[in-house]
């Protein structure tokens, strides 16, 4: 009877060790860059931001995959490989690194320096620009689209040629809800 018990009690402190681990993990999978910090994001307390010195900051919605890439050394990652869900993207030029971009499964958003969401749902890739200027290009797609601020273009897998419109705002606001602003 007493190494039932203690095989209970090891199998319960294994479970709490378990989850004690599991909770204090980084939200959704997002590795760590050298060179950056995750920070709480005040506006959606489960989540993290992901801050690259005064360059780039990261900003997901609940329930999003990505992860940065191109990264070297101590220096901020080039991109991210957006999976789901949508992340917002405050990009500032320096000598080191003059460009970003956001790979989805279905376009890519590339920029010199702004503040942009892009989103992944539904077989769909939608990009909002805040502020600058962004490139966004699809594989199927002749040519690229350049969006100012306001604008957003929506690319599907099959998409040849990619339309650029002013968002309503009832959609601009929905997808900034997402980030809790």
């Amino acid at each position: 009877m007493k190494i039932r018990n203690d095989g209970r009690r090891r199998f319960f402190l294994l479970i709490a060790v378990a989850g004690a681990l599991w909770l204090s993990a980084p939200a959704h999978g997002v590795a760590q860059p050298a060179g950056c910090t995750l920070v709480a994001d005040d506006r959606n307390p489960t989540e993290k931001i992901l801050r690259c010195g005064d360059t780039l900051t990261i900003r997901n919605a609940p329930q999003t995959r990505y992860r940065p890439t191109g990264q070297n050394g101590q220096q901020a990652p080039t991109g991210v490989r957006l999976d789901s869900g949508a992340v917002m993207i405050e990009f500032t030029p320096s000598e080191r690194q003059k460009n970003f971009q956001i790979q989805t499964p279905h376009a890519i958003a590339a920029v010199r320096g702004t503040k942009w969401a892009v989103q992944v749902e539904g077989g769909q890739t939608s990009t909002l620009v805040l502020s600058g200027t962004v490139e966004v290009t699809s594989p199927r797609a002749s040519r690229g689209a350049l969006l100012h601020a306001g604008e957003g273009a929506d690319v599907t897998a099959g998409t040849r040629r990619i339309i650029v419109k002013r968002w309503p705002q009832k959609r601009v606001d929905a997808l900034l809800a997402r980030f809790g602003q």
